[in-house]
């Protein structure tokens, strides 16, 4: 008999953190689940570690491939899946104990739903009981807590990646026939993008608020989600992307606003890696490319600042813009 739920965990070199990803699996209040951990092209001793755990747990499956990054990866769990419903938990994180319980529970009562999810807590590695919604300044909630399905859902995702990997679980065969799989091509972010293509494609989301349904994402120096200068290349790609899944003004000219201040961010990253006036002159490029008076602007602030008050500044600009101020474009 195949199980209920398929957790797909894509490990590369994550060999001190996959056990304790197995140990929230195994300590769930829900057990009909399989996990199909996937060594992508590990340097590290994963596959001996993972293959002792398989031998003393038998729901784990052990795939091996050449390294194809997190989306191949993800990709090669989905097709060794047997779940009727998949829940995705990178190598390093953890869950709470009722959360495959309940959503499994949820999407059973309810087949007019595709997607249900919950909320998201972060620890620093080695403070597992110390809960944080961002390692940023601000501590505070930002995840999405929003039930519906296209437009509906597209406006908050647009803004920025507002699902994390952990958060949902989502029927296989809603993912199989409305959405695809991720996409190979992009270097991170990849997610986001399928998470847009999940609204996009109008599959219903449900937004879970239950006690003991956290997903929990550990922060460690080789965290992907921490890693700015590898992301925006890839976050400008999926706004370029964006303009292919709607053709509604309001969402187009609410995406234009933030590729505008993505394509200043690289511009600012290229100042300081590249050459103050290779950055200047990349940032002039696209004011003239996309008729912005804003990124005019910054190309000639930019040109005055130092390299960490331009980031604050863009930070700043990014923080109001989330909040729905209108900055101008």
């Amino acid at each position: 008999m195949n199980p209920l739920v398929s957790v797909i965990v894509p490990c590369y070199n994550y060999a001190r953190f996959v056990p304790a990803t197995i140990r929230s699996l195994q300590a769930q209040n829900f057990q009909d689940w399989e996990c199909i951990v996937v060594n992508d092209g590990s340097k590290d001793n994963s596959e001996e570690v993972v293959k002792k755990l398989a031998a003393e747990e038998p729901r784990i499956k052990y795939v091996y491939q050449e390294n194809k990054g997190l989306p191949g990866a993800r990709n090669t769990g989905i097709e060794h899946a047997r779940g009727k419903y998949l829940q995705f938990l990178d190598a390093d994180d953890l869950l709470q104990v009722r959360k495959l319980e309940l959503q499994a529970k949820y999407l059973e009562e309810h087949e007019e739903v595709d997607l249900v999810y919950s909320d998201l807590r972060y620890f620093f590695d080695g403070e597992p009981d110390k809960l944080i919604y961002t390692a940023a300044t601000f501590n505070r909630p930002w995840a999405l807590n929003k039930s519906g399905n296209g437009e509906d859902l597209l406006q908050y995702l647009i803004i920025s990646c507002v699902i994390m990997p952990p958060m949902p679980m989502i029927r296989k065969s809603s993912l199989l026939d409305k959405v695809g799989l991720f996409s190979r091509d992009l270097r991170s972010c990849e997610d986001w993008e399928f998470w847009l293509r999940c609204a996009a494609g109008k599959l219903n989301f449900y937004y879970l608020d239950e006690v003991d349904t956290l997903s929990l994402m550990r922060l460690h120096p080789s965290s992907m989600t921490r890693n700015r200068k590898v992301m925006i290349p890839s976050m400008i790609e999926v706004r370029n992307r964006i303009k292919k899944l709607t053709s509604e003004p309001k969402l187009l000219g609410l995406n234009r606003r933030f590729l505008l201040n993505d394509l200043a961010e690289l511009a600012v990253e290229q100042q300081y890696n590249e050459g103050k006036m290779v950055g200047l002159r990349q940032l002039f490029s696209e004011a003239k490319a996309h008729k912005s008076l804003k990124l005019g602007v910054l190309t000639l602030v930019t040109a005055l600042l130092p390299y960490k008050a331009n980031l604050f500044l863009l930070s700043l600009i990014r923080s109001a813009e989330k909040k729905w101020k209108y900055l101008g474009s």
